[in-house]
């Protein structure tokens, strides 16, 4: 990650170092570059899509198939690969801690 920059800019945090995605705590525009803040610094990722304040952004390329980190822990497995900054959600992860009804 890069140098520091103001809490005001930040968008997104990560709060474990191997984490693979962080979530953002502000919405985000199509287009807009995202301040992700983390123990080492921040780190500016673009944004491809509109999205939430809560949702979960790539921090760095990831395959199919990869389990993903959040807080330390993994909690999904990718269903397609992502690019850094692109959305991490149901649409391309498996939950593993989702518990499906029939």
């Amino acid at each position: 990650m890069s140098a520091e920059t103001p809490q005001s800019e930040t968008s997104a945090i990560v709060l474990d170092p191997a984490d693979d995605v962080a979530v953002l705590v502000a919405p985000v525009e199509a287009g807009a570059r995202v301040n992700v803040a983390g123990s080492d610094g921040v780190l500016s990722l673009p944004v491809r899509q509109t999205l939430p304040m809560g949702h979960k952004i790539a921090l760095h390329a990831l395959p199919a198939g990869s389990q993903v980190r959040k807080y330390g822990e993994v909690i999904g497995r990718l269903t397609e690969p992502v690019a850094p900054g692109d959305h991490v959600h149901i649409h391309n992860l498996a939950s593993q801690r989702a518990v499906t009804r029939p």
